[in-house]
């Protein structure tokens, strides 16, 4: 058990041998000193004999490096003890104390450091059900799968890496005869990330509300609406989205890409094609246009769209042969979402290091 003794007077001298004699690794840790934030780290607890020296560690580790054991004359005052806790000190010891008691408070305040086994397993007990709790409500809020808009069946599949995923995907009507979806895939994965698709549902809502006729022709001014937005809340995350409007009425649909990749794939009648658009993830550059491509949507067609992190698990090497291989199967296999995944051998059940995500948006024969 470490001890660090901040000092380099008689007292500390003297502190450190009675401790090194009840069994402790007694360290001296003086201010200046260049090995002084390590030796203050790899402690269990640090003792003191000023809250001026408890302060010094702090500020010098950048943090409170492990729990302060202060030792002076008398207790202080209220306001002074509060100041004390806050520095990161967990008990005032009697400079006159004697061995057994140095011994018995030092030993408290390493036991108070470290977590017990029963404190630890209720706290990932808790952290589970917080995890569980987090991943009903993410489930909630993404759309139904399958979903019939007109004569177009929406489906997805969303695999997370953990209990939350970073991926995202929404569609709904908007509009005269128009129908909006898009992929979205957060940066990183786990807590975090997931938080991030709450503001893109609370987007998708206020988008239906409040949208200008233009982003219909050019949805790449829902995108840029999205940078606004993710920019002013400054999360420091970004998102990289493709986004498409289907036009009921022409069978059109027109997309714009905010850095998705692997590209969304048009498929139909055997055949496939990359759908190859550039833009920037949403929620890192100010002032950023979006290019706008437009296709017709035959009868049987469909638009396919993964997130990057199937691409993780794929076996093929390198980047063009894993995204002629999505293509490959999207021609053979879209509409049917299972059966992409079969197809490119990620069986029901499998996780990989990043989330997974498809959706295929398909027009009925």
């Amino acid at each position: 058990m470490a001890i660090a003794v901040i000092g380099d007077d008689d007292f500390t001298s003297s502190l450190i041998l009675r401790l090194s004699r009840l069994g402790f690794d007694a360290i001296p840790a003086r201010r200046g000193s260049r090995a002084f934030s390590r030796v203050l780290e790899g402690a269990d607890v640090v003792v003191c004999a000023s809250l001026r020296d408890a302060k010094d560690g702090v500020g010098n580790a950048g943090r409170v490096p492990a729990p302060f054991v202060w030792m002076r004359n008398a207790l202080p005052n209220a306001p002074t003890m509060l100041e004390a806790m806050r520095t990161g000190v967990v008990d005032v010891l009697p400079t006159g104390c004697g061995d057994a008691e140095l011994a018995s408070r030092a030993r408290a305040a390493i036991e108070r450091a470290r977590p017990s086994d029963l404190r630890m397993a209720g706290q990932l007990a808790s952290l589970e059900r917080d995890q569980r709790a987090g991943r009903y409500v993410q489930q909630r809020i993404l759309p139904r799968s399958p979903l019939r808009i007109g004569h177009y069946r929406l489906a997805h599949q969303v695999r997370p890496s953990m209990f939350l995923s970073g991926d995202f995907v929404d569609y709904f009507a908007i509009g005269d005869g128009y129908f909006v979806f898009y992929i979205a895939d957060v940066s990183g994965h786990g807590a975090s990330s997931a938080l991030v698709t709450v503001i893109l549902k609370n987007f998708s809502r206020r988008l239906r509300r409040e949208y200008r006729p233009s982003m219909l022709q050019r949805p790449g001014e829902m995108l840029a609406a999205l940078n606004r937005e993710l920019l002013e809340q400054n999360l420091g995350k970004h998102v990289a989205m493709f986004i498409g409007v289907v036009n009921l009425k022409a069978d059109t649909v027109t997309y714009a890409n905010a850095g998705h990749f692997p590209h969304a794939i048009h498929a139909g009648g055997g055949r496939a094609h990359s759908l190859e658009c550039n833009g920037k993830p949403v929620g890192l550059f100010p002032n950023v246009d979006y290019e706008t491509g437009m296709m017709p949507l035959g009868a049987a067609e469909s638009v396919v769209a993964f997130s990057d992190g199937v691409l993780e698990v794929m076996p093929e090497e390198g980047l063009a042969a894993k995204e002629a291989r999505l293509v490959e199967c999207a021609a053979s296999h879209a509409p049917d979402v299972p059966a992409l995944w079969d197809a490119l051998g990620v069986v029901r059940g499998t996780t990989g290091p990043d989330d997974m995500t498809c959706l295929v948006v398909a027009r009925a024969a």
